[in-house]
């Protein structure tokens, strides 16, 4: 699946990477807001909290620091 702008990911967090959210660390989703390639992307990040945090230059894959397609359960 090729990234698109508007489109929702997983963005994988270290614990208290964010300012002001309730931040445990682990997935949290993320909005694509610009597409480098079909694997780096620039990414607005939903926290638990009152902020939203922008991620530049973010690589596709598993490893925190990474996003993700989101898994859809059936």
């Amino acid at each position: 699946m090729k990234p698109t702008i508007g489109r929702i990911v997983i963005y994988e967090s270290t614990p208290n990477e964010f300012s002001g959210g309730n931040d445990m660390g682990g997935p949290v989703p993320a909005m694509i807001v610009r597409v480098w390639s079909d694997d780096c992307v620039n990414l607005k990040v939903f926290t638990d909290g009152p902020t939203c945090e922008w991620r530049t230059s973010i690589l596709r894959g598993a490893l925190i620091g990474q996003w993700r397609w989101p898994e859809i359960e059936t």
